[in-house]
């Protein structure tokens, strides 16, 4: 199933996807641009599946920025009604991601700069072993 991942803000939004469980990681894109550029990479990538982060706190408590992901989760439910739209945790996917980057003898700030997109990655990677494991 090829799968579509968004981690939603308020400026800005990164994605990732798979084509064959093959991972890709996408530029961020600019949030006024994202539903237009969703439905293309939806079309183009043959798309089955859409995962939307989940913002919560440490304590698992709900945040401006997680109102915000809900009420844009049920517009896409809108704009892609055949298409499934589930959501997932995303809490300390930054922390390993600065982890896995800080290894590989970057700056700081190039470690800054892909941060999110590496989040994004580590997300659908475990949203896709998690259903694999389910299969078995």
């Amino acid at each position: 199933m090829n799968l579509l991942w968004i981690d939603l803000w308020d400026k800005r939004s990164w994605i990732a996807y798979n084509v064959e469980w093959i991972i890709f990681s996408l530029p961020y894109v600019e949030r006024l641009n994202l539903i237009k550029y969703l439905k293309k990479i939806v079309l183009e990538k043959k798309i089955e599946g859409i995962v939307v982060w989940l913002p919560y706190d440490l304590y698992n408590k709900d945040t401006k920025q997680l109102d915000k992901t809900l009420k844009f989760i049920e517009k896409l439910k809108l704009i892609f009604p055949d298409i499934l739209i589930e959501s997932i945790d995303e809490r300390f996917t930054t922390f390993e991601s600065y982890n896995i980057l800080s290894q590989l003898n970057l700056t700081r700030s190039e470690i800054l700069d892909k941060k999110d997109w590496m989040s994004a990655y580590l997300i659908l990677e475990s949203y896709i072993n998690k259903k694999n494991s389910q299969k078995i």
